[in-house]
């Protein structure tokens, strides 16, 4: 899709996270069933429920810019994910791969906190009614979700060890 404009920015920002969003979402799923660490298995449902929240609110900012939701293919959460699926198949011990799954969705917070700093920035500065605050409430989502992961990581690391 050309970008010409800011809203044609802004609109292949949020298809890019829209895809990101469920990428993440099917790898969470995978992650679970793969994590041997019940507390990690718990922050991986838990953040899955949240995914989906979060997919239901691009849904209303792309309602709130008239148009269809819509996937525009996300090679970085793409690369994110295959990595990690690649680790997780060498992982020899399940508390390495519950360090890898760890790891892997720390990785992935992070990543997506940038695309909604992005996003919030985008809606902003075009004025989209709501969008912002929509936009916000996952970001803080996945800020929560990092902080999360990360005091977990001590824990699961010295298992892996």
């Amino acid at each position: 899709m050309p970008i010409t404009n800011a809203q044609e920015k802004f609109v292949h920002e949020l298809a890019d996270m829209y895809d990101a969003e469920h990428q993440f979402l099917d790898a969470l799923h995978l992650m679970q069933e793969e994590a041997s660490d019940e507390k990690l298995r718990a922050m991986l449902d838990e953040h899955a429920m949240q995914t989906a929240e979060q997919i239901r609110r691009l849904d209303r900012v792309f309602a709130a810019i008239r148009t269809s939701p819509q996937r525009q293919p996300c090679v970085g959460a793409r690369g994110l994910i295959e990595e990690a699926s690649r680790m997780m198949e060498e992982a020899q011990l399940p508390e390495i791969r519950d360090a890898v799954i760890l790891s892997a969705a720390t990785k992935a917070e992070h990543y997506e906190m940038v695309g909604y700093r992005d996003l919030i920035d985008g809606a902003t500065l075009l004025k989209i009614g709501g969008a912002a605050r929509l936009l916000t409430a996952n970001r803080d989502e996945e800020v929560k979700a990092a902080r999360k992961l990360e005091r977990a990581a001590p824990r699961i690391e010295k298992a892996a060890a």
